[in-house]
């Protein structure tokens, strides 16, 4: 039996079909399957002892943190005159292409671009796996350049630059 301890100001309400979870952060509602749950001295038990036992577990234990202390991912904007802003829920990047690149932000995401010069994005969610799907998203709109490092990285990710041709000889 599988137990996740639930958090003070963590509510946990369930029915046939359905499991909510509401904390300061936010409201997740999410589909049951067919879990036998117990609420008891602030943790929550996982009955069953299927195969996707485990998998639940680290859902639910997923969904609890975010609905808590939420899930945030940082990229940076590597390049000349890479830029980032937020207007009317649209992120709007400047990556070196001739046109500004639009994204709309998804609902339940919030994106906040750095004052001082915008090229730092910081995505924040209550779900890990929608705030690491917009993350690679948005990375995807301009991969890092495997010479020169220019692009769209994750905040600690460090890239291992090619020797150029004239290097190599």
């Amino acid at each position: 039996m599988l137990s996740i301890a639930i958090p003070n100001n963590v509510k946990i309400s369930w029915n046939d079909t359905f499991i909510k979870i509401v904390g300061p952060l936010g409201t997740l509602i999410k589909k049951k399957g067919d879990l036998i749950l117990v609420l008891k001295d602030n943790r929550l038990y996982l009955v069953n002892n299927t195969e996707n036992t485990n998998f639940y577990f680290t859902i639910l234990r997923s969904l609890i943190n975010g609905v808590s202390k939420g899930y945030r991912v940082k990229l940076r904007l590597v390049g000349v005159g890479y830029k980032a802003s937020i207007k009317e829920n649209k992120l709007i990047l400047k990556i070196g292409y001739s046109h500004e690149v639009i994204y709309n932000i998804p609902e339940n995401i919030q994106i906040i671009c750095s004052k001082a010069k915008g090229t730092l994005l910081l995505i924040k969610g209550l779900e890990l796996y929608r705030v690491k799907q917009i993350a690679a998203e948005i990375r995807a709109l301009h991969l890092p350049d495997a010479y020169k490092g220019k692009g769209v990285q994750y905040a600690k990710e460090i890239l291992k630059l090619k020797k150029g041709k004239r290097e190599s000889r």
